[in-house]
């Protein structure tokens, strides 16, 4: 212990006299804890400036990837708001195309329908088209397009009635009288009959008289529905 505490002295020789220039007295222990003590700052200095080094390089590099990130969530809710304007022009073609649709499809089914009138006004008498019939919520209806044939006479005048049959050979008149008609070129007849019996039709048989009772015509008509 005495060895580190004991006091040496140190001369500083001149250089060009060769003679000591300064002295002084220290100790070993002195020196040994300057010697760390200039070991100790080193080191904290490197430790200090190393994690403060980093951060100054990691500051701006997460600025520039904040920045990309928000451009890049801007360009997505672009895209988005494209994409959402897309679905809604391609939602609102596709029910144009679909009303365009059923336009063409009712189109259609008119010229068809003005087609058969045409076809049977060249020839005479009277003619039934378009005929459908269904049972639903207790009720038999049915309707049927009357054309009359030929431009003589002016108007075709008569009676009909309706019968509701089924497959066992259950028969029942849905008119209690006969109904008159009058046609120039055509008519569109529909009627509703309450049904309230225990068996169920399967058709109707539409049966045509003239002006003069004389049956011209007898048709049956298929039941849709339960």
């Amino acid at each position: 212990m005495s060895f580190w505490l004991k006091p040496r002295q140190i001369v500083i020789m001149d250089g060009q006299s060769s003679g000591p220039a300064r002295n002084f007295n220290t100790r070993y222990i002195t020196v040994f804890l300057l010697f760390l003590f200039l070991v100790a700052s080193a080191f904290v200095a490197g430790a200090w400036y190393a994690p403060f080094h980093n951060f100054q390089q990691i500051i701006p590099e997460n600025i520039k990837l904040k920045r990309q990130n928000i451009e890049m969530q801007r360009e997505l809710a672009d895209m988005n708001t494209v994409n959402a304007l897309k679905d809604e022009q391609l939602n609102s073609l596709k029910e144009q195309l679909e009303l365009q649709e059923t336009e063409i499809v009712n189109v259609s089914k008119q010229l068809h329908m003005y087609k058969s009138i045409l076809d049977e006004r060249k020839g005479t008498g009277i003619h039934i088209l378009e005929s459908k019939a269904e049972l639903a919520n207790q009720k038999v209806s049915w309707a049927s397009l009357f054309v009359k044939g030929g431009s003589y006479p002016r108007y075709l005048k008569g009676k009909y009635e309706v019968f509701a049959l089924d497959s066992k050979g259950n028969r029942v008149t849905l008119t209690d009288e006969k109904l008159r008609y009058k046609i120039e070129s055509h008519i569109f007849v529909q009627q509703s009959f309450n049904w309230s019996k225990t068996w169920k039709p399967t058709r109707l048989e539409l049966v045509v008289y003239n002006a003069r009772r004389k049956e011209v015509l007898r048709k049956m008509i298929p039941i849709q529905g339960k």
